[in-house]
């Protein structure tokens, strides 16, 4: 990889890195909306130095002297060094690798090392695979939703949906908030309350039930944690990765709340929805 290849590989690279936030909401897939002004920064600085390199290089060929000029002169019985100025790195190299063939100490510092050329991987991530966001392989991987410390569990003091709504009015729920007071909201508050909660479909693996489950991430897809719940319906099982909005209530469990392995959700209306453009809580 010349130089030129190494800044055409960093004006893709910021490229990607431009095409996933400015235009569209694909960084969403991997990253929390709060990284968007640094993504687009750090494409913007990419393509900028990608461009820079480009141009130097151009530059340097075109006012590239004959790398014979170079060799040394030996005048009578003393050695009389030749001065060459090299308008570029390259030039220096390729100068020095006409006198001593090899450039002078094994290696030519003019061409990146071959491995480089993985810096192309991201790019053809994007442009061409696009992975979508994590999804039921995730949640199938895991054994459930990631319970809370046991010191967590209390009562009073949310800040959800269902402590805004009130009496007799649907709880608009994200899926996390619902899997948090199933298992630490010792007053119970969910029980008989009319609750709206929207996530993609997990199909059981017999097929006789599904789950609707929501990824939660603190930065990336990487450190995403599964808030899953159990849908009671006596409808088909939904395609996997399909999205919908549920609207029902919470089947309140006997015994405590931290020893509940699923929590169940009693459908009384689904709708099938399309994908959000941001689809971790």
């Amino acid at each position: 990889m010349n130089r030129i290849a190494q800044g055409l590989t960093l004006v893709l690279l910021g490229t990607a890195a431009l095409t996933a936030t400015v235009p569209t909401d694909l960084y969403l897939n991997w990253v929390k909306a709060g990284f968007g002004p640094f993504l687009i920064g750090a494409g913007a600085v990419t393509v900028f130095l990608g461009v820079l390199v480009v141009v130097a290089e151009l530059r340097g060929e075109s006012q590239a002297p004959d790398p014979g000029d170079a060799t040394r002169a030996h005048v009578g019985d003393g050695v009389q060094e030749g001065t060459e100025h090299h308008t570029s790195a390259r030039d220096h190299d390729r100068a020095v690798a006409a006198e001593y063939g090899d450039g002078g100490h094994g290696h030519d510092h003019s061409r990146a090392p071959k491995v480089a050329w993985l810096l192309l991987l991201p790019v053809m991530a994007v442009f061409v695979i696009a992975p979508p966001a994590l999804g039921s392989y995730t949640v199938e991987s895991t054994d459930g939703s990631s319970g809370p410390p046991p010191e967590e569990a209390g009562s009073g003091g949310f800040e959800d949906a269902l402590a805004e709504a009130g009496p007799g009015e649907t709880a608009s729920m994200a899926v996390q908030a619902f899997v948090m007071r199933a298992w630490i909201d010792e007053d119970r508050e969910m029980a008989d309350r009319d609750i709206e909660l929207t996530g993609f479909a997990v199909p059981e693996e017999e097929g006789e039930g599904w789950y609707l489950a929501r990824l939660q991430m603190a930065c990336c897809a990487a450190d995403a944690v599964v808030n899953r719940v159990e849908v009671v319906d006596d409808g088909p099982v939904p395609e996997a990765d399909t999205w919908w909005t549920v609207r029902g209530t919470w089947d309140e469990p006997e015994g405590e709340l931290s020893e509940v392995g699923e929590h169940r959700f009693l459908a009384e209306e689904l709708e099938e929805v399309a994908d959000p453009p941001d689809p971790y809580e």
